[in-house]
């Protein structure tokens, strides 16, 4: 099959670099180098993918360029000296066996562990304050970065990436709201502002020449009022067009936690957000220019037909599949596996200071763990209860290995929560992936799928299997409530909602109820135990920002640290701080959670007919999240 995006699959010059294909691996932090900041297998493990998948270059995050690291800076790669050659070559050779180009990103570690807090002079918290480095200590950052590039050179690398958007060092010291500096660095005028990029893209290029491709990332815009407008980036573009090869356009700004979603759109915002803004940097420079921020195979392949931009960086999408590029290539779109931009993979790595998981992805950040999986020592008969996602992964799974599988499902239609999960019209990413994996699933030739049938002890035992997959799923968490005439439980099909809603629950489940009846025309009030900070937090920050920050846009009422204490024919109870009101609403929606071990009979009655048996997903004794599902099934499938 001819793929759909041919102008995705042209070649490239960038400098002296010629890509095969406009698709490029944006970084990431990953947290997988050692404790002494070299390269791992593990690293290298988790960035092979991205090569063998396609794209036409793979970009090893957050080189830290440091010639002396602060203690907290462990488990981050660095390039400060001449030993970090020795595995960092292997992670080039690594990712350039299958045709991609290796580049790595370089960024001064003071961007992620400032020793200082300071208030901006828009009363923005800080961890890096660029006003109290001192002249000595810039130029020092300029020697490291070209002493960095060096380094990527020496190692096999043809490319770096200059990090200048999101709150790096460069980016602070060309706003005029973050730097206060009095000196030659200050904003007093913009060529003064443009040095620091300047003087550290002159050394590069002294350093390396042109055997190294220079990328630089910058943000439109960064949206903190008093911040360069995008006229003005544009001129600082301008500025450094001849010093680089390649222009990265995103935009956004890690101060402000609302801000912070414009740089990894989660699934409330719109894809490709920022390729118009791209377009006019594109229509300003005489160099190509690549598109950041959920960017989309049909809309990237548009935007190159129409002169918009040269390339896009995909950063989670390839992390969701790794083989999306060489799928789109040979015109398998249906097979690509696709991201749903729940931010998983960054809330770990960025906010957790662990190594990335993927929601879909089971494999992602666990590659070495798989790498050399033995083959199962023989062919078994396996059946899956239940068909839900952690179901179906097992099963796929399963079948993938070479056994024979018997799925059940009670229902008429597999999924299991995911069809109503995804009815909300903001949840494409989601409806995408159910989409996905009942392809994927009912297209797998030994998987005996029976719909409309529960796995009972009498059927499993029928059909003598070697081993089961227990995913029934979990049953909602409910209170005692006096009346349940106007009560519905989120995430479970059931009549449509009043004009006047209460949902309770203020987690991940809650926050996208009480979004989907106030994009309904409801007027909706959302309650919960935690306080209002707290709110949101069952899914990662980044996703937590924009969700919180859309129901106040929809006039969500937020009411943190309240409690229900009845439900009644007439109104609902609640409590906050001791005091009770009764508080009239047409529907009460639970969005409680479900209940740990709710199943456990009917779990240990299907286990006793099977000795090798696995519990995975909401039938087990932690349900949540569907990371944790899919993962868990993933891993007791290759255990068979």
């Amino acid at each position: 099959m001819m793929t759909r995006y041919p102008h995705l699959f042209q070649p490239i010059r960038i400098g002296k670099t010629v890509l095969k294909n406009r698709i490029t691996n944006a970084p990431i932090y990953n947290f997988l180098a050692s404790w002494d900041n070299h390269v791992t297998r593990e690293g290298i493990e988790f960035s092979k993918p991205f090569g063998k998948g396609g794209a036409a270059t793979v970009t090893l995050g957050s080189g830290f360029i440091n010639r002396v690291l602060p203690p907290a800076a462990r488990h981050i790669v660095g390039l400060h000296d001449d030993f970090m050659v020795v595995y960092l070559s292997e992670w080039c050779e690594a990712v350039r066996r299958f045709g991609a180009k290796a580049c790595v990103e370089l960024v001064p570690i003071a961007s992620y562990f400032g020793t200082h807090e300071v208030e901006s002079s828009v009363g923005i918290p800080m961890e890096i304050d660029c006003n109290r480095l001192t002249e000595r200590e810039l130029q020092d950052f300029v020697e490291d970065y070209a002493r960095a590039a060096r380094t990527v050179l020496r190692a096999g690398g043809d490319m770096v990436l200059i990090h200048g958007a999101h709150c790096q060092l460069p980016a602070l010291l060309f706003s005029k709201v973050f730097n206060r500096r009095t000196d030659r660095y200050g904003p007093q005028s913009f060529e003064n502002r443009c040095r620091f990029a300047l003087e550290i893209l002159e050394a590069i290029r002294a350093e390396v020449g042109d055997r190294l491709a220079i990328e630089y990332r910058i943000s439109a815009i960064d949206m903190v009022p008093g911040s360069p407008e995008i006229e003005e980036v544009i001129e600082f573009a301008r500025a450094i067009q001849d010093r680089i090869d390649l222009l990265h356009v995103s935009r956004g700004n890690l101060a402000i936690n609302r801000l912070t979603p414009f740089i990894l759109p989660p699934a409330y915002m719109e894809h490709d957000i920022n390729i118009e803004y791209a377009a006019r940097f594109k229509r300003a420079l005489d160099i190509p220019v690549s598109v950041v921020g959920a960017v989309t195979p049909g809309a990237a392949d548009r935007a190159i037909a129409e002169g918009k931009v040269d390339m896009a960086a995909l950063a989670r999408q390839l992390m969701a599949d790794p083989e999306t590029v060489n799928k789109l290539e040979r015109g398998l779109e249906e097979e690509v596996r696709p991201c749903i931009r729940c931010n998983t993979c960054i809330s770990r790595s960025h906010f957790g200071m662990m190594p990335p998981r993927c929601a879909v992805n089971p494999v992602l950040g666990r590659e070495i763990d798989y790498a050399l999986f033995p083959p199962p020592a023989k062919r078994k008969k396996v059946v899956v209860a239940g068909g839900g996602p952690a179901g179906m992964e097992a099963a796929r799974t399963l079948a993938g290995r070479g056994h024979e599988v018997v799925l059940f499902e009670r229902g008429p239609q597999l999924g299991g929560l995911l069809p109503e999960a995804s009815r909300a019209p903001f949840k494409t990413d989601l409806r995408s992936y159910l989409q996905w994996s009942v392809r994927m699933t009912e297209r797998c030739a030994n998987i005996d799928l029976r719909l409309s049938t529960e796995a009972t002890p009498e059927l499993i035992a029928a059909e003598k299997p070697d081993a089961l997959v227990i995913a029934i799923g979990g049953e909602p968490e409910i209170p005692e409530l006096s009346c349940r005439e106007r009560v519905l439980v989120a995430g479970e099909p059931g009549e449509a909602a009043g004009r006047t809603v209460l949902v309770v629950g203020a987690g991940l489940t809650g926050c996208e109820t009480a979004l989907k009846h106030a994009q309904a025309g409801k007027s909706v009030t959302l309650i919960d135990l935690l306080p209002r900070e707290r709110l949101g937090l069952g899914s990662s920050p980044i996703n937590a920002y924009a969700l919180l920050d859309i129901l106040e846009d929809h006039r969500v009422e937020l009411r943190p640290e309240t409690r229900l204490v009845d439900v009644t024919r007439e109104h609902a109870v609640l409590e906050r701080g001791g005091a009770r009101e009764c508080a009239p609403f047409d529907t009460v929606v639970l969005a409680l959670g479900l209940r740990a071990g709710a199943r456990a009979e009917t779990v240990r009655r299907l286990r006793e007919t099977v000795p090798e048996s696995y519990v995975v997903g909401d039938a087990g004794d932690r349900p949540g999240a569907l990371w944790g599902a899919v993962t868990a099934a993933y891993d007791a499938a290759m255990a068979i």
